[in-house]
């Protein structure tokens, strides 16, 4: 029992860490202090519901309709890029432009599409939580669901140390150069997610 929840935590830690999108979010998120605690949620929950499907069995599903993972494949690579244009364009601003936008307060319907964006049409999402923690998961036989919950705790772990500490500095953060380089930083960032993507 011991090792299965220990071997999930590492895994799913290890996972969790490489989803450079939903970081970069969620660190933007935390900076502005802006419903950040919903979006540590929906991570949690997210990665709890594709791993505990991919322990039933439903990675299957993957591998049998490929083109599942290509159209989610394209739409993410577009959408990523689109984000990283945007942060990229921020970038080029004045000093004080980059503050005000910096600081700008993105409506809850848009901030929540892009939380589930860069969750749902990531298919390294899919292949990592659905497909590789749940083929994991079930060599563990009869303690796959220790090894389960030992891979959520971690993102339990993650998401809201990784939050907390933004906000614990969010105040040194208020500067035009760090938000020129912080959005060149989550460009560069996204533009590598959505090639990696491209390329799978």
């Amino acid at each position: 029992m011991l090792a299965a929840v220990t071997s999930g935590f590492v895994m799913g830690g290890t996972l969790i860490i490489a989803v450079g999108a939903q970081n970069s979010f969620l660190i933007e998120q935390s900076m502005k202090r802006q419903w950040t605690s919903l979006f540590v949620l929906l991570f949690i929950l997210s990665d709890a519901i594709s791993i505990s499907l991919g322990a039933m069995g439903f990675g299957l599903l993957l591998q049998e309709y490929p083109m599942l993972v290509t159209i989610t494949k394209w739409a993410g690579v577009a959408f990523l890029l689109w984000i990283a244009f945007n942060k990229i364009k921020s970038s080029m601003a004045n000093d004080a432009l980059v503050l005000q936008m910096a600081k700008k307060q993105l409506s809850f319907k848009k901030a929540l599409l892009i939380a589930l964006a860069v969750t749902w049409l990531n298919p390294h999402f899919y292949l990592d939580t659905l497909l590789l923690m749940g083929n994991l998961a079930s060599q563990w036989q009869e303690n796959k669901w220790w090894f389960v919950g030992g891979a959520i705790g971690a993102s339990i772990v993650w998401f809201i140390g990784l939050s907390t500490l933004t906000a614990r500095f969010a105040h040194h953060m208020q500067r035009p150069n760090f938000w020129r380089w912080f959005n060149r930083l989550n460009a560069a960032v996204l533009g590598m997610v959505s090639l990696q993507l491209a390329s799978l």
